[in-house]
């Protein structure tokens, strides 16, 4: 677990690698899990409040690895879920780089597993 007080997940797809069995294909979907993760760090960073500019420059490089196809990302800073909930203009700065690249993410999933059968 990490030690970030906000942290997104992107989750779900041990279902669909352990009901297919395949090493490519976990690696295809980590890729772009990673791929997406790291883009919706880089859209929250964008779309954080700047004061200071350490919670934009928090995010970024807080993506990592927890499992096979779970990326993780967030802040490690207090204020981070506060600003994200109660800021007057740059609320949900996070929840809408997530929102955002919601069905991108899930098309490239699909996309992919539809070469399975290929």
């Amino acid at each position: 677990m990490s030690n970030r007080l906000f942290t997104v997940r992107v989750t779900g797809l041990d279902n669909v690698l352990k009901a297919l069995d395949s090493a490519e294909l976990a690696s295809d979907l980590d890729q772009i899990t990673e791929t997406y993760a790291r883009k919706m760090a880089n859209e929250s960073a964008i779309g954080a409040p700047r004061k200071t500019g350490k919670l934009k420059n928090s995010f970024p490089p807080s993506v990592q690895k927890e499992d096979e196809c779970v990326w993780v990302f967030g802040s490690d800073l207090p204020y981070a879920l506060r600003q994200e909930y109660e800021h007057r203009t740059k609320k949900g700065f996070v929840r809408k780089s997530v929102w955002n690249n919601r069905e991108a993410y899930k098309n490239k999933i699909r996309e992919r597993l539809s070469r399975m059968g290929r």
